[in-house]
């Protein structure tokens, strides 16, 4: 069932978060959080070209670099391969879990969301709910509890190039973290500096799939934490000079590259390849 309204809690503005925000930044949340579509886990699809058609002066490209702070910022998580992005606060605020009836047709929504990277977020956020506010009416459907005790992930998991997880035990008494704190240590710190925007754009000049690039931001951001931007540079000419030929379809996405540490591939020189080599670009997925 569509949303007829929306709830807004006018709290919102004595949130330091939220006010560092840009009127762009908080426009787009505004729409996302008010969208008809919007369904009762926080989800909307993600369509630039009818988003920005729903203001005389959006463009696609603004919409998307908006999305892309926003999501820095930890109030929106994209999948860009099933077009879908969350409103991650979205069940925090709008009071569907006090309500039962309105718990199942959360479920019912968490069903119909076709990425798995959402879901597993979604399930995080319900485990840091219930955690917080276990006599909310929603954590006494069975539906729910089943949902709360299944695989969650933080967003940044996806956003920062790390996978951690956590998987609720109902029983136990401490409550859950907020965030996950995975880091990766890596013996060489001469290569951990700070990242400039000239160091990326010039990469992703030189990688040979031009796509989803909010996601290449970010684990570029990682893949500097592991390694030089020299290396960087060497690893994607060496990939962009073995693809020429390739369809662009059957090439890994930026992000893909980057969190595979693909910069450490052998070149056709280094090795054998006895089975059909173009499988090993065909990448679907934006967060391997």
């Amino acid at each position: 069932m569509a949303r007829d309204r929306a709830n807004i809690n006018t709290n919102i503005h004595t949130d330091q978060d939220w006010r560092d925000l840009t009127i762009a930044e908080q426009h787009l949340y505004w729409l996302l959080s008010t969208h008809p579509d919007l369904n009762y886990v926080g989800v909307v699809d993600w369509r630039t070209a009818r988003l920005s058609a729903m203001a005389a002066d959006a463009t696609r490209e603004g919409l998307q670099a908006t999305a892309e702070s926003l999501q820095d910022k930890r109030f929106v998580f994209i999948d860009e391969d099933t077009e879908e992005i969350l409103v991650r606060s979205f069940m925090r605020h709008d009071g569907l879990l006090k309500q039962p009836k309105l718990s199942i047709s959360m479920v019912n929504a968490y069903g119909s969301v076709a990425s798995k990277y959402i879901r597993e977020v979604v399930t995080f956020e319900l485990q840091r709910l219930f955690a917080e506010f276990p006599e909310w009416a929603a954590f006494r459907q069975e539906k729910v509890m089943a949902l709360v005790k299944g695989k969650g992930t933080d967003m940044a998991a996806f956003t920062h190039g790390v996978t951690p997880a956590f998987t609720l035990n109902v029983a136990q008494a401490d409550p859950l973290p907020t965030t996950t704190a995975t880091t990766t240590t890596t013996e060489d710190k001469s290569s951990t500096r700070p990242t400039g925007p000239d160091e990326f754009d010039r990469w992703y000049s030189a990688y040979p799939r031009k796509v989803d690039k909010g996601h290449a931001r970010t684990a570029f951001k990682a893949a500097r934490k592991k390694t030089s931007l020299e290396v960087l540079m060497a690893g994607v000419e060496r990939f962009a000079h073995e693809s020429q030929g390739t369809e662009a379809k059957y090439l890994a996405y930026p992000a893909t590259w980057l969190n595979g540490e693909r910069w450490e591939d052998t070149t056709p020189e280094q090795t054998v390849v006895t089975g059909p080599w173009s499988k090993d670009f065909h990448q679907t997925g934006t967060h391997s």
